[in-house]
């Protein structure tokens, strides 16, 4: 089976990336995951979840208030944001080995569509940074594997993909290692995994026989 992306074939296909950044780390994981697919010709768009509380963490965190304008100029992911992407791809910190609070009350606004059933049959992903060398980030991976397909999507995994220069990542999706206070910015490995997982991902979403 070979696959083509062509326009004609991915025009319609919308890609939602949705993050929870507090130091930009997964901003800026996200926001490469849009460039790759958007190369690819994807609808591919970037979103936040709510944070009411990041201002604050701008204040105190130079690594936070770097991103923090960028951050904040993204729309607001919603239930309409779900509902009309075809490949949906959470992004969020590792803390003590799940999702932030903020994107667990994201994934939680979406347990409605378990009983109408309107997200059965899209496509997932995910990915995390974690700044805690004790916490195991694949674990967050988990929750939010779980949580797709709990309402019915289809999770596509990283896999166990080894390729020269890329970084090896757990088969769930992609982590990055952030260091104290989220400091150590996503590396040229990174993208290069990230794109890795791009590709696996819209193989899978659009194949082509």
């Amino acid at each position: 089976m070979t696959y083509h992306f062509t326009s004609e074939v991915l025009d319609m296909k919308r890609c939602s990336i949705i993050i929870h950044s507090t130091t930009g780390n997964c901003f800026i994981m996200g926001s490469h995951l849009k460039d790759s697919f958007a190369e690819m010709g994807f609808d591919a768009r970037l979103y936040r979840v709510k944070d009411d509380d990041l201002h604050i963490l701008a204040n105190t965190l130079e690594s936070t208030n770097d991103f923090y304008e960028d951050i904040i100029s993204l729309g607001e992911a919603t239930i309409s944001t779900l509902i009309k992407s075809s490949l949906i791809i959470l992004g969020s910190p590792s803390r003590f080995g799940n999702v932030t609070p903020e994107m667990n009350a994201f994934m939680d606004t979406a347990w409605p569509l378990k009983e109408s059933g309107e997200l059965e049959g899209k496509f997932f992903g995910c990915f995390t940074s974690s700044s805690d060398e004790t916490d195991e980030p694949s674990r967050a991976l988990e929750t939010m594997a779980h949580w797709a397909q709990s309402l019915g999507m289809i999770h596509i995994p990283y896999g166990t993909q080894i390729k020269p220069g890329v970084p090896a990542q757990p088969p769930q999706g992609v982590v990055h290692r952030a260091g104290k206070d989220g400091t150590i910015r996503p590396a040229q490995s990174m993208g290069k995994a990230l794109e890795v997982y791009a590709h696996t991902m819209a193989k899978i979403v659009t194949p082509q026989n």
